[in-house]
């Protein structure tokens, strides 16, 4: 009995659900291919009749993961200038470590350590895979030192050591760490990266505290990508003349934005109904905001509406950022200083 094509790739998914769990649980070394066929609910001949072995079904997972980290980590980084591109390779690497491990873990230890899969065993295109990783981290070492006509062979070396700082504070340092103190370790492993290089990248402290956010990396989930185009489609017919406007704004963004599952959301990301911790720059004053719908803008004081100036301008944004926001009395320079509550990061979804 044959199966159809569509068939065959959804029991190979469900196959590779089942080893990528396992593998996660328990390593490469303690899982076995009767495990494996167990927990997918097919038989091993069927298991190796469609994967060569061990080391194949493991090069499938891993590529799999590979895929999805190249995906995430150009579509988060592009038109950022290459500091902040830096910066956002780093946070995805730090948030999605664990997701991403199986991926990495090969390429990570020496091979004197007989931790296995090695490289080797994992076949061209997962090798491939993690080389177009490494010349992505490259080339965006190669745009900061060039922007400070600074370019040499130190690029390789960079991502080498990024791999190792991420490796070392993940593996026996950070323990159960939150979003808000991974995204203070993304910034200062970029500014140790770039004390690194010759002469540095970075502009003066308070310089660096006052440049705008020029892009937001929006990453909205899809629930939340639903309910603005229609809240959007209502305003335009019904909404006052300043919220049409800012509605326009808003579907720009969102045009833009990566729409995602709610998993897949980074945890510094301020999305609707987060909570946040602002800081007028000028002013030095701080307010905490909670990001919502019209609906709910009057139920509590701290509540700022979407299709106000100041939530149009939140939306998006990630811890450290900082945008202006034009209002009656002028323009204002805000900073997220603190993400104190965001749905996804504490899974609800639902909200």
């Amino acid at each position: 009995m044959f199966l159809s094509d569509m068939t065959q790739r959804r029991r190979n998914h469900d196959i590779l659900d089942a080893a990528e769990q396992l593998f996660y649980a328990k390593g490469f070394a303690q899982t076995t291919m009767d495990a494996v066929a167990r927990e997918a609910g097919v038989s091993v001949g069927t298991l190796y009749n469609t994967f060569q072995g061990k080391e194949d079904l493991y090069a499938q997972v891993a590529e799999r993961i590979g895929e999805a980290v190249m995906d995430r980590l150009t579509t988060y980084v592009k038109g950022a200038t290459p500091e902040d591109a830096v910066l956002d390779v780093i946070r995805l690497r730090l948030y999605n470590h664990n997701r991403d491990r199986l991926f990495f873990q090969p390429f990570c230890f020496p091979s004197y350590l007989g931790i296995e899969p090695q490289p080797e065993q994992l076949g061209p295109r997962v090798n491939k895979l993690h080389r177009r990783y490494q010349d992505f981290v490259e080339h965006l070492f190669d745009r900061v030192q060039g922007r400070n006509h600074r370019r040499d062979d130190t690029s390789v070396k960079m991502v080498v050591y990024l791999d190792g700082l991420i490796a070392a504070f993940v593996g026996y340092w950070s323990g159960s760490v939150q979003a808000d103190s991974l995204a203070k370790a993304a910034r200062e492993m970029r500014d140790m990266l770039f004390r690194s290089l010759a002469g540095g990248a970075l502009p003066a402290e308070e310089g660096d505290v006052l440049r705008l956010a020029e892009e937001r990396a929006t990453c909205v989930n899809q629930y939340d990508f639903d309910r603005l185009k229609e809240l959007i489609a209502v305003v335009r017919v019904f909404g006052r003349k300043e919220w049409q406007d800012n509605a326009d704004t808003l579907d720009t963004v969102l045009t833009e934005a990566r729409v995602t599952s709610p998993r897949e959301v980074p945890g510094d990301v301020i999305t609707m109904n987060a909570r946040v911790r602002l800081r007028e720059v000028h002013q030095r004053e701080e307010q905490i905001v909670v990001l919502v719908f019209p609906r709910d803008l009057h139920a509590h004081e701290s509540n700022v509406c979407i299709l106000d100036p100041l939530g149009l301008g939140l939306f998006g944004r990630r811890l450290g950022d900082c945008f202006e926001v034009q209002g009656k009395r002028g323009v204002a320079t805000y900073q997220v200083e603190e993400l104190l509550y965001q749905p996804e990061r504490a899974g609800d979804y639902h909200i």
